[in-house]
C-alpha cells in the first residue's frame, strides 16, 4: 500500500519535531479560545503530539498517506473562521493570534509538503542510514523548529501567562 512506505529516520525526525511544535502551538491556543473552539484546539493538538511521537517510533508513521490532508486541516479551519469572521455582520470578529496561528500553519505545511513529496516518489527507504544522520537530522529540525514555536508560544495568551507568573518564596 503506498500510503503505508516507510520513510527514512532523518525524515521521520523532521516530521515528527514540525509535528510536535504544531501540537504544542495549537495547545497553547486552546486555553484563550472559545469552548467550541477550544475542543477543536485540543483535539489537533492531541491529534498532532500522538502522531509526533508514533512517527518517531515507528518506521512506517500511521496515516502517512493521509497526512497531507489532515495536516493541512488546521490551516483550513483558520482560513474558514477568518472568512466567516470578514463577512460577519453582527461586528463580533474571532481573531486568533497571528504569529501563533502563522507559526503552527507554517509547521503544518512543511509536515503536509514533505509528506506528499515522500508519496509522490515512493522510492523505497535505504535501511543504512547511519545513527548520526538520523541525531543530525533531529538536531537541525529540533533547532529550527524551536526557532519558530518558541516566539510563538510567548505570544499566545498560555505563553505570556507563564512568563507573567509571579513566585513568593
Amino acid at each position: 500500500m503506498k500510503g503505508s512506505a516507510p520513510v527514512a529516520p532523518a525524515t521521520r525526525a523532521f516530521l515528527a519535531v514540525a509535528a510536535l511544535g504544531a501540537g504544542l502551538l495549537h495547545a497553547a491556543l486552546a486555553p484563550s479560545a472559545p469552548l467550541p473552539l477550544l475542543a477543536l484546539f485540543v483535539a489537533v493538538a492531541a491529534a498532532e503530539l500522538t502522531w509526533a511521537v508514533l512517527t518517531l517510533a515507528r518506521e512506517r508513521p500511521p496515516l502517512f498517506g493521509l497526512i497531507p490532508a489532515l495536516a493541512l486541516a488546521p490551516l483550513g479551519i483558520w482560513a474558514a473562521l477568518a472568512t466567516a469572521g470578514a463577512t460577519a455582520t453582527s461586528g463580533t470578529v474571532l481573531t486568533l493570534p497571528l504569529l501563533p496561528m502563522g507559526a503552527a500553519s507554517l509547521l503544518d505545511v512543511a509536515v503536509a509538503g514533505v509528506a506528499a513529496v515522500i508519496l509522490r516518489r515512493g522510492r523505497p527507504v535505504r535501511h543504512a542510514a547511519s545513527a548520526l544522520r538520523f541525531v543530525s537530522a533531529l538536531l537541525v529540525s529540533a533547532c529550527a523548529v524551536c526557532a519558530v514555536t518558541i516566539p510563538a508560544l510567548g505570544a499566545t495568551d498560555a505563553g505570556v501567562a507563564a512568563v507573567t507568573v509571579h513566585h513568593h518564596h
